[in-house]
Order: structure tokens, then sequence, then C-alpha cells
């Protein structure tokens, strides 16, 4: 493995000094120190938990210097000068790497070079290199990804060197904020914030539970910037049943259907200048006590706590212990969500309980706050972002929604979130509605909610899958003037839940608006990845959020990539790139550029729901067998490859396929996927353990298992690279239908999700031509026939430059 480093920063001499003296590492007084007498002290300082003279005496024999001598008795004859190779012997060996199996003590360079680790090049260290040796060592990844700084907080050095009124204040350290807050003396409460909605009609201003999960300062003085995280699944969800997919696709009327009455997103509100009745208490500034939660919690807000970080978690109107309805992805959840936000800034106010009597100010919150979150959390965070509401200084979304069309709906088909087939905004709304758990509470709504959830069922429109003012009304990208904060998103290029063009349009949106976006793209799912080793995206975030929330200058904007993206080939190598999209261009035709395209069949039927079925296949089982041809399914499909490729390519952005088609009847879907084919021990979509418990966030803190994508252990054929989906009607947009005469040639662009895939020499690029996808689109078992002119259909592609 590959540790990489894109938050570390050298800084002057005199600076390290500095910085070593203010986390206790070095003495105030370093320049009376002689170097042996500095130097056993900073080894000394590396074992913050062995505080007994024998049993620190026992840990110093335990390394070794070479293969003759240890660690103890290289110190007490130490001289002048320390030698470089015996300085990394040791440095490799706390940092958690094992001799011999992991590293040589004749050559620990070599190793250090291998893993990306820093060193000083010297051969021997005076005071000077020795200090930037030991700076360097200090923020240096351990083999559990953490650097040595936090492992060593977590053994309790900041428990020992610093005082217990230093302890409860932040501390930073070569730009990022340390570990020095207890876990042991967190505050847990639980208020409830008024908002200017009614969304369950009880002609009263609906109530929003919020959790805070704060450290305890060393006093009333400082103040606490907050990460926030908007959770609708925080208080529960329910069991919900899918909308039926094995229906007919229907043949839409043409027209606009941004023209189409919603019904659904119409609720009173109240003017915040004018608040409800005058209160008891206004300024109590104590709240009930909230319960620890095991459940809910965001690993990354956990690993801030411990660095003075305050976390706060909101499920939202609608869930248990707030008021109003479920209304997903509606302007009134995003207000529901910057409620919170105002609060915690200051500008809107809360009560100790539902009685509504006692206000609580969030007065030890120093007004700065950052929304953090994957999915349905990270999609709230960019939701709130496009508010450019005050207080919120900046976003950290990972597999975030940007559009709710570009969720449920695609080019104007309904397209499910992969292995969630049949759900839709109604379902995911009846999901999240967790006041129905409290049966007294949910009997006062229950009539008004399943009428309006019966409106949203109306609204979204399944029956034609066209963007309309209900979808239009859930784009965030409408908004996306109103930004603010700079915002960091983290996305996977295998995620077909919420797929990459949710990111990709994002950034594009961003970029035009000249609004700061930084892109990870890594080689996963939907899922969070903090706790890869290969990647030091902890120290990312947290260099990050030292800069927008506490005003440190340390030049995060400048050292944090625009592009930081994951290679396919080697989970260790993070690219960055200036664009996502590559500047060259190639266009391959279907009838001229692909293995046997002379010979090629020309058209497929659409009949294999009925094989689907007798199958058994999972939706995910159908996909593999279909990108290999399974030949229950071979005549649903028109199968490209190019020739085998002499040398790597890499391909970048949206791969658009150009298609010239007729359909056997007056409506007809079209769907394409770009394939990787050849043999290879592709890296696994679903990370790995590496090891259990690997690491420890924060002293008492909790403990994290570190994952990595490995290589398959059997070989695989193909690869999915990325697909795409279109409504013939919607050969031109999703909102505008338009008629289809059956047999009557249409030309179209089907624009693919939007990828940065390195294709291996000695591979073929391959393109699948078919209809209905099993896993997204709706099963209609139609038996229409599609017929292709390929010598009026091409890929085009944006290639970028290899760096491997």
């Amino acid at each position: 493995m590959k540790y990489n480093q894109f938050a570390y920063s050298l800084p002057t001499p005199q600076q390290q000094i500095l910085e070593l003296q203010r986390i206790k590492m070095y003495p105030v007084d370093v320049a009376q120190y002689s170097f042996d007498k500095l130097t056993r002290r900073i080894f000394r300082q590396f074992f913050p938990d062995y505080r007994s003279q024998a049993a620190l005496e026992t840990q110093l024999r335990n390394l070794l210097v070479d293969e003759q001598q240890n660690l103890f008795t290289y110190l007490a004859n130490i001289g002048d000068r320390f030698e470089q190779h015996a300085f990394y012997n040791v440095a490799l060996q706390l940092l958690g790497f094992y001799t011999p199996s992991e590293f040589s003590l004749d050559d620990p360079i070599a190793t250090m070079k291998q893993l990306g680790l820093p060193f000083v090049d010297k051969l021997y260290f005076n005071t000077e290199s020795l200090t930037s040796a030991v700076y360097q060592l200090l923020n240096t990844p351990s083999k559990n990804g953490l650097t040595f700084i936090d492992n060593l907080a977590a053994r309790g050095y900041y428990t020992i060197n610093l005082s217990a009124n230093e302890q409860q204040r932040p501390l930073f350290f070569n730009g990022k904020a340390q570990a020095t807050f207890s876990a042991d003396q967190l505050i847990r409460e639980v208020v409830y914030v008024e908002s200017d909605l009614d969304t369950d009609h009880d002609g009263q201003r609906d109530l929003l539970e919020a959790t805070i999960i704060r450290p305890k300062p060393a006093n009333d003085f400082i103040k606490l910037p907050a990460l926030y995280t908007a959770n609708p699944y925080f208080k529960g969800t329910t069991d919900t049943p899918m909308n039926e997919v094995n229906v007919k696709l229907a043949v839409k009327p043409t027209g606009d259907a941004r023209e189409n009455q919603d019904n659904f997103d119409d609720f009173p509100t109240f003017d915040t200048t004018n608040p409800s009745a005058a209160l008891t208490n206004p300024f109590a500034n104590h709240s009930s006590v909230a319960e620890p939660s095991l459940i809910g919690t965001v690993t990354l807000n956990d690993y801030f706590l411990h660095r003075g970080f305050a976390s706060v978690y909101a499920a939202g109107i609608g869930t248990r212990g707030s008021d109003g309805i479920r209304t997903c992805g509606s302007p009134e959840e995003t207000a529901s969500t910057i409620a919170i936000i105002e609060w915690l800034h200051g500008d809107r106010r809360a009560f100790t309980d539902r009685s509504r009597l006692d206000e609580i100010a969030a007065i030890w919150c120093s007004g700065h706050v950052a929304m953090t979150g994957k999915s349905y959390l990270g999609t709230l965070a960019i939701a709130a972002a496009t508010t450019g509401v005050t207080g919120l200084d900046t976003v950290i979304s990972e597999a975030a929604i940007s559009s709710w069309y570009d969720y449920y709906r695609e080019h104007g088909l309904v397209v499910a979130p992969q292995t969630f087939q049949g759900e839709d905004a109604d379902v995911l709304t009846n999901e999240c509605f967790s006041r129905q758990k409290d049966a007294g509470d949910y009997a006062k709504v229950k009539l008004f909610y399943q009428e309006k959830l019966a409106q949203m069922k109306h609204d979204q429109d399944r029956e034609t899958g066209s963007y309309n003012h209900f979808w239009d009304e859930r784009n965030y990208r409408n908004n996306i003037d109103l930004v603010k904060c700079p915002i960091v998103s983290v996305h996977g290029l295998n995620d077909w839940n919420v797929k990459p063009k949710n990111v990709y349009k994002l950034n594009e949106a961003l970029k035009a608006q000249g609004i700061a976006h930084k892109v990870i793209l890594h080689q996963g799912q939907h899922i969070y990845i903090n706790n890869f080793p290969s990647l030091d995206f902890y120290d990312l975030i947290n260099m990050w959020l030292a800069n927008k929330l506490c005003g440190l200058e340390n030049h995060a904007d400048a050292i944090f990539p625009d592009y930081l993206i994951q290679s396919n080939l080697d989970e260790s190598d993070w690219q960055t790139p200036t664009n996502w999209t590559g500047t060259k261009q190639k266009e391959l035709s279907f009838a001229k550029d692909f293995d046997n395209s002379a010979n090629h069949k020309t058209e497929f039927i659409d009949d294999g729901v009925k094989a689907f079925h007798e199958s058994g296949l999972s939706d995910l089982a159908w996909e593999e067998a279909f990108i290999n041809q399974d030949e229950r399914f071979a005549k649903n499909q028109l199968v490209f490859k190019t020739p085998t490729a002499n040398e790597e390519r890499l391909i970048t952005g949206r791969p658009v396929v150009q298609l010239t088609v007729k359909s056997s009847a007056n409506r007809g879907l079209i769907s394409a996927m770009l394939v990787d084919y050849g043999e290879a021990h592709r890296l696994t979509v679903r990370p790995q353990n590496l090891e259990l418990q690997a690491r420890q966030l924060g002293y008492h803190g909790p403990l994290e298992t570190t994952m990595a994508f490995k290589p398959d252990t059997k070989m695989t054929s193909a690869k999915l690279i990325a697909k795409g989906h279109l409504n013939l009607q919607n050969r031109n947009n999703a909102y505008e239908g338009q008629p289809v005469e059956p047999n009557q040639e249409y030309t179209l662009d089907l624009n693919l999700q939007p990828t940065y895939y390195h294709l291996p020499a000695g591979h073929q690029l391959g393109v699948i031509l078919y209809a209905t996808d099993m896993g997204m689109t709706i099963r209609d078992q139609n038996e229409l026939t599609y017929s292709f002119d390929l010598e009026n259909s091409l890929l085009k592609l944006n290639l970028g430059k290899t760096e491997r």
C-alpha cells in the first residue's frame, strides 16, 4: 500500500520549533538543551502510555536501530548526531510496521519511499534536521492510516502533557485541530427549534427536535464550531412497500410537462419576525438531556468531537419528536434543515422542551457551521447550501443528490436507484415519517398526511417519468446562484444508488458560478471513505474545517486538490487532474470501429422480462449475466467490442452514445452500457477489511476498522464502466414529450453516467445497446423491436492523459 498525503505541508524550521513547543513535544527553553538531552526527551514523549522509568526502558529496548543495537542503548551513547537509517528504522516501528516481515533494517529508506512516507534526506541529523525529522514523523501516516500524532493523542499524549485547562481548548498542529478534548466530558442535550412552517396543518409552527453532542470547553468564553448533520433516518424508519415496476411503458402526451400543476408543495408558513406567544422565561439557557445514542451519529463528526467541534443532529419535519410531515426533497424540507443553522447562528429561537415555555440559545456555539453526511444526509447539506443561509461556512457532502429527478428519473424515464426497484419520492417520504412510531402523535395528523401522500404519489408522475414542476421544485441546482460557501463532495464512481451525474452536474454548475468545489472520487459504491488508510481523508477535512470554521490560515484552498480521483487499477493511486473531463475527444463509429462491425446485427427484441422472472436472478445478478452475454438474454441486446487496446486509455467525463434508431411501436426506451472486457483481478467495488478496530479517533474515543479496495481473488471478464437510459419521446430533453412514429428513424444523444476509468492495455471497450434494465427501469413485457442505423451511430469519448 502507498500512503497518500495531500493535507501535509512543511513549514519553516523556526515555525516547526514553535509548533512543537505548542504541543509540548519541545520544551520552551529548547535552545538550552544539548543534542543528546533533547533527543532522549523526544523519544520519551513517544510513549505517553508508559510513564514509569522501567516501563519506558522496556519499550525503548523493544525498538531496534539496527540488527545489533536497540534504541535504549543507542540513546545512551547518542553524542551530537542521529544516523538517518537508525532514526527511520525506529520511526517505521513506531508507525506500526514490523521487521523483518514488512521492512528491512538494512534499508528503511527504501520502505519509506515505497510507502510514500516523507523523510529527511540527510545521512546524519543535527538539531535542525532532527527537528524536521521529528516534525515530519508526527505528521506521517501510521500503518493504520492516522498520523503518528493522532495515534499518540489516542494513547493519552495530550492528557499527560497538557493541563486540565489546556486540554479543553482548541489546539492546532500543522494546520489541523488536535484531539485535546476528552470523550469523558461530552455534553448531550436536546432542543426544539421553532420553524416558520406548518406542514401538518395544525395552525402552529412546526417544532424541530435537534440533538447536540458537544465537548466541554475550559470556560464559557470558548465558543465551539458545529458539525451539523440533517438525518431523516435519525429517529427511525418505517416499513414501506415499493411501487409496482412490472407495468407498461406509457405513451406520454406531447408538450412541456413543467406546465403541469403541482398541488403537493403548498404549505402555510409564518413570518419569522412575528413569533408565537411571548415566553414566560425567554432565556432559560438550559435544555432537556438526551440519552446517549448508539445509532445515527456520523463517524466523521465523532472524530471531530475530540478536536473541539460540536455535533448536531436533526431529523427534520415529520420525524419522531418533531412536528410536521415528511415532504421528500421539497422546499419545506430545505427550510426545516436550515432552521437548525439559523438557531446555531443566533437568528432563530428554540425551546428546552415541547411546552414552548423556556427559550434556549446556542450560547456555546461560535456561529460557524459545516454540514456533513452521506446520501440523504449529504443531499440536505447541498439543499441548505443552495439557500445561502448565514452561518453555513462549508459543506462536506458524500454521495449526495443534487436533483431528485436525477435520483428517481432519467431522460424521461422512471429509473430506480440500484437495488431499490420501485422506490420513489412517496416511498422515501413514508419511510422517514417516523412520527408514525408514536401512535398518539400520528393519530393527530394521519388523515391530513395520507391525503398529502396521495397527492405526492400523483404529482411525482410515475406514469410518464417526465421532468415536471414537482421535480423542478426538487432540483437544488436551480438555486446554485445563491450558494455562498465552498463545498467538498465525495462520490463513488461505482455508486449506482446516487449516480455520479449528481456530483458531476453540481460541479459544472458551481464552476460556472465561481464557487470553490473540491471533488473526491473513489472506486466504491454508496459508502463513506474516512477509514481508508491510502488517503489522508481525515486530515484533508480537518485542514479544511480548521480554515473554514476556525479561521486558521493554513492555505487549505491551495493545498486541497480541486479533483482527487482514485484509480480503478490501483487503490493506492490517487490522482489530481485539473479537470474531471479530459480535453481529447474521440469518436468511434459503430459501423467501422468495432470488431465485426460489418456483419453485426442491427436490431434486438425487448422481451426479456419473462426470462428475467423465470431465471430467479436478483437485479445485480441479472446485470452481471447481461454484461457477460448470458444466452438467456442474448436476443435482448446488441454487443459491440473494439479491437484489443495496445495501450492504456483514460476515459473521462460523460460518454455519449449517438444513435439513429427506430422502434416497432409508438413508444420505446433505449439503454446503453459502456463495458471493460478483458480478464483481470479487478478491484472489488465493496471495500474489504484490513484490520478490525485498527485505530482510535481520540483518547477514550471510538475504535475504527480500516478498509481498502482489494484486487478480486477471482478473475473477472467484464466490468461496467457507465450506463444510461432514455425515453424515445424525450430525445431532446426530459420535460418535453414528443411523438414516436412506429418504424421511423430518430437520431438522439444518450448521455451516460460520468466516469474516470483507466482501460488497461490488452482489454476491449464494449458497448451494449438494450432497452429494459431489470434493475432500474420499469419492466414492460412489450416485445418491441429496436433497429439501428450503424452507419449513423457513434460512441463519443473524452480521453485524459494517463499518469501511470
